[in-house]
């Protein structure tokens, strides 16, 4: 077994088209709107993953107890919209090992823990123009690592793409809970705004079908089983 989520939470930010204050704002058509403009937005990410790693180690008091290895990871990064969603993409992505000597030792044998051993440090992605191009932790030359879509570059530690309109629409369709705040002032911008929260659940196996990044970063569907991810949309009251 691989590693499993725990924790993940994705926020991105983007000039949106003004609405009435009155009117309930549409977050599919705020969405539209910044994709038919091409804007840009900036990301950031963080993440918490456990695996099934463990051993038990002898204490200096005499106890035995069971140690295990996880991973941290964040980043923050910038996207370009088309049409179809992101076009382009730019991460700086920094991941962090947690009983790091396990996860050594189990990447002789596992080329997934190979991969993340390699990984660790910062690591800067950039796709463009249906290549991606990395620098390596440590590296001081880029390198182009194989085709891939605009978006590669901040999907796969991060996984639910809202920039995508039908992962967009397929999240409000799978929805259980909504609440809106008051009226606030941004103390940023000095605007009077409201917040609508959104939350839901969503099996994998459906993200897998509606969303080409999630497909891309998961590579085969055979491996997502049973797991489901339990999302929270925030936007305001331009949608």
């Amino acid at each position: 077994m691989h590693p499993l989520i725990v924790a993940l939470a994705l926020v991105t930010a983007a000039p949106a088209t003004a609405h009435a204050q009155t009117a309930e704002p549409d977050p599919v058509a705020g969405l539209r709107s910044l994709l038919a403009r091409g804007a840009g937005a900036t990301a950031e990410f963080y993440g918490q993953a456990s695996t099934d790693l463990s051993k038990e180690v002898l204490l200096s008091n005499g106890r035995r107890t069971v140690i295990g290895s996880g991973m941290g990871v964040r980043g923050t990064g910038k996207v370009k919209l088309g049409p179809a969603g992101v076009i382009a993409s730019e991460h700086t992505r920094q991941l962090g090992v947690g009983g790091k000597e396990l996860m050594v030792e189990a990447a002789s044998k596992d080329p997934y823990f190979a991969g993340v051993i390699a990984t660790v440090g910062t690591l800067r992605t950039v796709s463009v123009g249906g290549w991606q191009y990395q620098l390596a932790p440590g590296a001081k030359t880029w390198v182009r690592t194989g085709r891939a879509s605009g978006a590669a570059a901040a999907y796969g530690d991060q996984f639910i793409n809202v920039l995508e309109m039908a992962t967009l629409r397929k999240l409000l369709a799978t929805k259980t809970r909504k609440s809106v705040a008051p009226w606030l002032k941004d103390h940023t911008t000095g605007r009077k705004q409201r917040i609508y929260t959104l939350t839901g659940t969503i099996k994998l196996k459906e993200l897998y079908r509606v969303s080409p990044s999630f497909r891309e970063a998961a590579g085969t569907a055979a491996s997502l089983g049973t797991s489901e991810v339990t999302w929270t949309y925030m936007y305001d009251d331009r949608g």
